[in-house]
């Protein structure tokens, strides 16, 4: 089902998505039925729904009722009657003392994907707030997790299924800084932003570790835009919210937002 037509406009390291997708949709053509996706970043969302919408079939995305980042997506024949339990979600609500401990989401996150040995694709978002935590799953793999999740990091912890409408509402915090660049490349910025050398970001970008707007990096010379997001496996993620003119010397000054997971 995929052809040229359809994958001269994403990149190669995409590729592999997009067969996926279209095996989806394929399976939903030939058996006139629904079909459910792993959870999906934003970037393979807009893919996703750029390819069906080339079709015939419809298709609904999770983050479209419910705000999350990482989001499942239904396709479906024209005759589908949209329920949200058909997303197979589910949302856990992590039970542990908050008195004398402060989970984050990169202990949460790893403690699932290095002890459970699970995928990333089966786990969506985790909300983190002061003394709470969430966390959404497929469905299939609830019991699995109810079972298995008793400790993350040192913490022990319980899981308790809780209703979407008890949903954190995520304040992620952020930290804005103003940073001065001689050009718009990518190396130059995360250098600025990260305080690293440009070596380093060339080393981050050869070895698969940099995303812009969720796919991987070209190259470290690709050029950055307003809105960009740029994350950085190992360092975080950031965004570039504003372009203020030039200095006196030529430089852009630039305004980034880097994300804080608490």
């Amino acid at each position: 089902m995929t052809d040229k037509a359809i994958l001269q406009h994403f990149k190669p390291d995409e590729y592999q998505f997009i067969e996926k997708a279209t095996d989806l949709m394929a399976k939903a053509l030939d058996t006139y039925s629904l079909q459910l996706s792993e959870f999906l970043d934003p970037r393979q969302v807009f893919i996703l729904k750029s390819i069906v919408g080339q079709t015939e079939l419809n298709c609904f995305v999770s983050s479209d009722y419910y705000p999350m980042e990482y989001a499942r997506v239904i396709i479906a024949p024209d005759y589908y009657v949209f329920d949200f339990l058909d997303f197979q979600i589910s949302l856990f609500e992590i039970v542990y003392n908050s008195k004398f401990n402060q989970l984050t989401h990169a202990q949460i996150m790893g403690s699932l994907l290095h002890r459970l040995g699970i995928r990333r694709t089966v786990i969506g978002d985790i909300v983190v707030e002061p003394g709470r935590a969430q966390l959404m799953v497929d469905r299939s793999m609830a019991a699995y997790f109810l079972t298995n999740v008793t400790k993350i990091a040192k913490v022990t912890v319980k899981l308790k299924e809780t209703s979407f409408d008890n949903l954190i509402h995520s304040q992620q915090e952020s930290e804005e800084t103003d940073i001065l660049v001689s050009s718009m490349r990518l190396d130059k910025i995360i250098a600025a932003v990260l305080k690293i050398s440009r070596s380093q970001v060339l080393k981050l970008v050869e070895a698969d570790k940099v995303k812009v707007n969720y796919a991987l990096a070209g190259k470290s010379s690709d050029l950055l835009k307003t809105d960009d997001l740029v994350s950085v496996r190992g360092f975080g993620r950031f965004t570039l919210v504003k372009e203020n003119g030039r200095s006196k010397s030529g430089k852009h000054k630039l305004t980034v937002t880097k994300m804080i997971h608490k």
